[in-house]
């Protein structure tokens, strides 16, 4: 294990959370789209991440209206953003230690919960 020091281990990290994600049959039916979204969606994660942990302006645009949209078509739960939860701690965990390692669990679970409230009202 080692430090988040730069996009290369966001990247990593990303990744294997998705292969978490799409292994499993309840989260991975959110995340189903056409390739090329797929890729927009990756590069969006990866530049949100690096913008929060290195300050990089790489992050542009709203967080909500994505999945305000998908909740739409796919109810995204308390039970599904605790699920997402467990998935993103156990890649941080598996990958990474350090503040930044830590900061990641802690703003997923900050952003988790803003969106949970919004879009289940809780």
């Amino acid at each position: 294990m080692k430090e988040i020091e730069n996009r290369t281990d966001i990247i990593n990290l990303v990744n294997k959370f998705y292969e978490y994600v799409h292994a499993d049959p309840k989260m991975a039916p959110v995340f189903v789209m056409p390739a090329e979204q797929w890729e927009r969606h990756l590069e969006r994660t990866y530049n949100f991440w690096d913008n929060w942990l290195f300050q990089t302006g790489s992050y542009k645009g709203g967080l909500m209206w994505v999945h305000i949209e998908k909740n739409q078509s796919y109810p995204i739960t308390t039970e599904l953003f605790e699920h997402w939860l467990s998935h993103w701690f156990r890649t941080v965990d598996e990958l990474y230690f350090g503040e930044k390692a830590e900061f990641t669990k802690n703003k997923a679970l900050e952003l988790g919960q803003m969106m949970n409230r919004k879009l289940n009202h809780k």
